[in-house]
């Protein structure tokens, strides 16, 4: 077996010590870039989910006429919205932060922004003008929380219909969060 004697290669055609330099500082700026827009990417915060109300259809009856303090009463209805469900969650929504409008069948706001008044065992409307004021109310399951939950009502008396200028057969009510909507449903086409 024969060696062969070691022999030292040296390469006269190699990058310069600078070139060098520069190509691994660039390199360390590219990785560190991509790696700070993954990363800063991953650390914004996710958007808040928008807040829906399940609301069922509206049950209407006859105004509770014990309830009014204007007599002779004339007809009107009182409209009780149940609510189904709260998405995404129950904690994010107060019973003070929800206004609420309504509109005709046409889309001309028959009651403007709202802000809903606790249902309690008080009058529907007390003012002393003769005519009945369309009025909104809230109707809480869970007591004293104050939060829109599932179960809780909306609840809108002095209902006017038919030949009653306005009319709210076929009006829709919308339900608002900070002017986001939140809900709507639309009152039945005939009262009777």
């Amino acid at each position: 077996m024969r060696v062969l004697p070691f022999r030292l290669v040296h390469a006269r055609a190699a990058v310069s010590p600078v070139i060098g330099t520069i190509l691994m500082v660039a390199i360390t700026v590219v990785l560190a870039a991509v790696v700070w827009i993954m990363v800063s990417g991953m650390l914004v915060a996710p958007e808040a989910k928008s807040i829906t109300l399940n609301i069922k259809q509206p049950s209407v009856t006859a105004a509770e006429t014990a309830r009014y303090s204007t007599t002779p009463l004339p007809v009107v209805f009182d409209a009780v919205m149940d609510i189904e469900k709260v998405s995404p969650n129950e904690e994010r929504v107060l019973w003070t932060e929800v206004t609420l409008t309504i509109k005709s069948s046409t889309g001309s706001l028959l009651k403007g922004a709202s802000a809903l008044r606790p249902d309690g065992s008080l009058p529907y409307d007390t003012d002393a003008d003769g005519s009945i004021d369309v009025e909104i109310w809230y109707i809480e399951t869970t007591t004293g929380d104050s939060k829109v939950s599932a179960s809780d009502c909306v609840k809108v008396t002095g209902l006017s219909t038919g030949g009653a200028s306005p009319s709210y057969e076929s009006a829709s009510i919308e339900l608002f969060k900070g002017g986001e909507r939140i809900g709507s449903v639309e009152l039945p086409s005939d009262f009777d």
